[in-house]
């Protein structure tokens, strides 16, 4: 009966020991299971992963381009504060400009700083048109439906006869002589503009906008004023 036993336990042991020790334990299934189930974790965690990654680099590029839209925009709408060299002399030469109300040669345009009537028979001896300033002014204050007949008035009730003509807006009294000009000049006149200009501003647009000068007579007490100046630098200054 004993070696029954002994051959019983032997067999089983050779039996066993032949069997795999996930299968001795019982827990193959489980442990089959739980690789499968923390491989799919795992692939399943790289899906969800994958599209974040994708989306905080889209943001990021979405992002940066913009802040350098909105730069170049700030840019664009800064003030221009600074020239260049090339760019204030363009300014200063007139080199954009419009096209002028009278080419070059069509008049002999010449500018006389004082209001004195009889200075001017002193200096030029032949002319076809004198022209004040002053009175072109009034012309069109006075000229019913002109378009500018109700903003020199309105000038003209706040500043007064004597003073209405030294406030008027920047470049208007320019476009208001050239405008003069144009009614009243004919081809190779000669035109003595008296009193006029007052600044280099209003030298320059004139020159830009209406004609050429040929020369300009400055009294010995203004050869130091900055509109001498100027056209000291082209030669046309004559002093008397």
């Amino acid at each position: 009966m004993q070696a029954i036993t002994r051959a019983a336990k032997l067999c089983r042991s050779r039996t066993l020991r032949g069997i795999p020790s996930a299968y001795k334990s019982g827990n193959a299934f489980a442990t089959t299971t739980l690789r499968f189930y923390s491989s799919n974790s795992a692939q399943s965690r790289r899906k969800d992963e994958a599209p974040s990654f994708k989306k905080i680099f889209l943001i990021g590029i979405i992002g940066t381009v913009i802040f350098v839209e909105a730069v170049r925009s700030l840019d664009k709408n800064k003030p221009k504060t600074t020239y260049s060299e090339q760019e204030f002399a363009d300014v200063m030469s007139g080199l954009r400009r419009r096209v002028a109300a009278f080419p070059a040669g069509q008049l002999d345009v010449k500018f006389i700083l004082t209001g004195n009537k009889k200075d001017v028979e002193k200096l030029v001896d032949q002319y076809d048109l004198l022209i004040d300033p002053i009175e072109v002014v009034e012309h069109y204050r006075s000229s019913t439906n002109d378009s500018y007949e109700a903003l020199l008035n309105d000038l003209y009730d706040r500043y007064g006869a004597q003073k209405y003509s030294q406030n008027l807006p920047k470049g208007l009294l320019v476009m208001l002589i050239g405008r003069y000009m144009k009614e009243k000049c004919l081809p190779n006149s000669t035109v003595v503009i008296i009193n006029f200009p007052s600044n280099i501003q209003d030298s320059i647009k004139f020159e830009n906008e209406v004609s050429v000068v040929s020369k300009i007579y400055v009294p010995h007490a203004s050869m130091g004023s900055e509109v001498c100046k100027y056209y000291q630098t082209v030669k046309k200054v004559q002093e008397f």
